[in-house]
């Protein structure tokens, strides 16, 4: 006995080491285990174990103790076709679906949701065996059934969908099920279940349970256990014949039509077997938003299959967190969003602090006050300005419930990768070139001395660090570089060399980490921060321009990588638009804004000052194309 019993010891640790997807690899499972032996181990509320189905050869069943009571729920098995020659099962019992039963143990324990929302039974501590699969197999191997003449036990026929037990079972093939002629049927002598798969096309037979008074039925033929898809009548055998597997068999010559159709079987798979817990499955909730359904692709990467079932794209997380967490109530129904056409920058709708009414381009009394202005506030202070202002521009931050309604997404962010956020990309791409002009014209602006051009030239070098470093605006940070890389300023040869003669680590920093920092932006390569909290505005030049048709990347062989790299870091912003949102709040608070630097840094602001209130409202190509012209003739000036 100790030897025998040392043996089991063995081969259950040998069992259990076996991986985690495999169901034979957990205690908890109890392979054949009757239901009054699974019911006697089960003694406390959330107490659990797996078991085979006795009753439906291949399928799984659920036994647990709740509420007093012991509960049976047969797992349910949904066998999705996206495509012919292709299928894939999942389990479930109501709504979250996996690919494998121990998956769908870890879900429900793990996170101690109810079985079924009727029962409200809560699984939480596993009844383990104490055996190896193979003992209890041997222990069990009699199911209960018809008995044959010979004594032994009759075969039984499961419901099961997969490919193997419809050859065990002897389903009816495809070639048979296309005409009418019944004589291929296999007849049987019980009504089936119905079926648990999403396919009309899963013919399911069963053998019967004997129960009283079963000979007295005799003389009646049994009805046929096939059920046809659409409204195809049931066919009823008129002389029952003998079978090979001690079932009956009808002849094309012998069935016809019974007197009354059935009704069409159900689209969604149920369980309406009276000796199971009644299990109601439901589609699961999608995403209620663009970003949660991007956060729920992410999850399934490489596992989400797009099916033909009304199931969509599967998730095991029912629970999405919303991007807008001072939300708590869903909005009621469906609102189509607006459709922008006239831009968010308006000129004649400005009050300005620092310019008058009706004011000419480039008034050169705002000039010197901004130079004054400008001089007054730090390079991290002018940085975190900037971020302020880009934030509100890109509908970071500051979104009203009024706005998330309009466009549909709660963070621009979201709008800019979207069709509808078309006049958001125009937009954010005028305020960016108008960043890059605005710190073209104070370095051309300083008509005296190099030392004061390169003077200018190191602060602003400094304020692309900060706007880097410090407030994680990678948008303006790209309009700054762009600026400095302006035909107009790399001509100024004598500026660049007072640069690095005077303001050596500023030229070194703008060689050695700038400039690549803005070439790996644009090309959307790799990590360009140490952690994605430290970002508040991504890089979103590469996206606006790709959208907008905009060439950045010419003719070359790796074109074709950038351009998929982008959309991969459109997909990406998107995704973590809440994260920037919550960076930049972060980052912002506490943070005291000086109204008139706050204002130089708005658009309308740069609008008014390079176009004046004329100027500001005409055709945005137009006005650049003279502006470019305007900057030539400044720095020809100047060296």
């Amino acid at each position: 006995m100790e030897l025998a019993s040392e043996k089991l010891r063995k081969e259950l640790e040998e069992e259990l080491k076996l991986s985690t997807d495999q169901l034979r690899g957990h205690a908890w499972y109890h392979g054949c285990l009757p239901r009054k032996d699974a019911e006697s181990l089960l003694q406390e509320d959330g107490e659990f174990l797996i078991r085979d189905s006795r009753s439906s050869t291949g399928d799984y069943v659920l036994s647990c103790f709740w509420s007093g009571q012991a509960l049976h729920f047969k797992i349910i098995r949904v066998v999705l076709r996206p495509r012919k020659g292709y299928s894939r099962t999942l389990f479930q019992f109501e709504q979250e679906q996996f690919d494998n039963v121990p998956a769908l143990v870890r879900f429900y324990v793990g996170n101690r949701k109810v079985v079924s929302d009727s029962s409200g039974a809560v699984v939480s501590r596993p009844v383990n065996r104490t055996v190896p699969l193979r003992w209890l197999e041997e222990r069990y191997s009699q199911p209960p059934g018809p008995i044959k003449k010979d004594g032994a036990p009759a075969r039984r026929f499961s419901f099961r969908t997969a490919s193997e037990e419809m050859v065990e079972a002897n389903l009816l093939r495809t070639k048979d099920r296309s005409g009418s002629d019944p004589s291929s049927l296999d007849q049987l002598d019980r009504k089936p279940s119905l079926p648990s798969a999403h396919s009309d096309s899963n013919l399911l037979t069963g053998s019967p349970e004997p129960s009283p008074g079963a000979q007295d039925r005799n003389s009646l033929p049994p009805l046929s256990p096939v059920f046809r898809t659409g409204s195809d009548p049931i066919l009823r055998p008129k002389t029952p014949t003998s079978h090979a597997h001690g079932g009956l068999a009808l002849s094309g010559s012998e069935g016809r039509l019974h007197s009354k159709a059935p009704p069409k079987p159900l689209r969604a798979p149920s369980v309406l077997v009276s000796d199971y817990c009644e299990l109601v499955p439901r589609a699961p909730e999608g995403p209620r938003s663009h970003v949660e359904r991007l956060q729920a692709e992410e999850r399934w990467r490489g596992r989400a299959h797009i099916t033909e079932t009304t199931f969509g794209f599967l998730d095991s997380d029912g629970s999405l967190p919303s991007p807008q967490t001072g939300d708590a109530v869903e909005e009621p129904g469906f609102e189509r969003p607006l459709l922008e056409t006239v831009s968010s920058f308006q000129p004649r709708l400005f009050r300005s602090l620092l310019l008058p009414p009706d004011n000419k381009p480039l008034d050169p009394k705002a000039l010197r006050n901004l130079k004054s202005l400008f001089a007054q506030h730090d390079c991290r202070t002018t940085a975190f300005h900037i971020l302020q202002v880009d934030c509100q521009a890109a509908r970071i931050t500051g979104v009203s419930k009024e706005q998330r309604q309009a466009m549909g997404v709660g963070s621009g962010l979201e709008l800019i990768t979207l069709p509808q956020g078309q006049q958001l990309r125009k937009d954010l791409l005028e305020r960016h070139h108008l960043i890059a002009l605005g710190i073209a014209v104070d370095i051309l602006g300083c008509t005296g001395a190099v030392a004061e051009r390169a003077a200018a030239l190191h602060k602003i070098i400094q304020v692309a660090v900060e706007l880097w470093r410090s407030a994680g605006d990678l948008f303006a940070f790209s309009a700054v570089m762009e600026a400095l890389q302006l035909p107009q300023i790399t001509r100024l040869e004598q500026t660049w060399r007072h640069l690095r003669q005077n303001h050596t680590q500023s030229a070194i920093a703008f060689e050695k980490e700038l400039k690549p920092l803005l070439g790996r932006l644009n090309r959307a390569e790799g990590n360009v921060v140490p952690s994605l909290k430290e970002v508040c505005v991504p890089p979103l030049l590469p996206l606006l321009c790709l959208m907008e048709g905009e060439e950045r990347w010419g003719e070359s062989e790796e074109t074709c990588e950038v351009l998929l790299r982008v959309l991969e870091a459109a997909r990406s912003i998107a995704t973590n638009a809440s994260i920037f949102r919550a960076n930049a709040e972060a980052k912002l608070q506490g943070f005291q804004a000086s109204p008139e630097l706050l204002e130089a840094f708005k658009t309308e602001f740069a609008l008014l000052l390079f176009w004046g209130s004329r100027g500001a409202e005409a055709d945005r190509t137009e006005r650049h194309r003279k502006f470019d012209r305007i900057l030539t003739v400044l720095s020809q000036k100047l060296e």
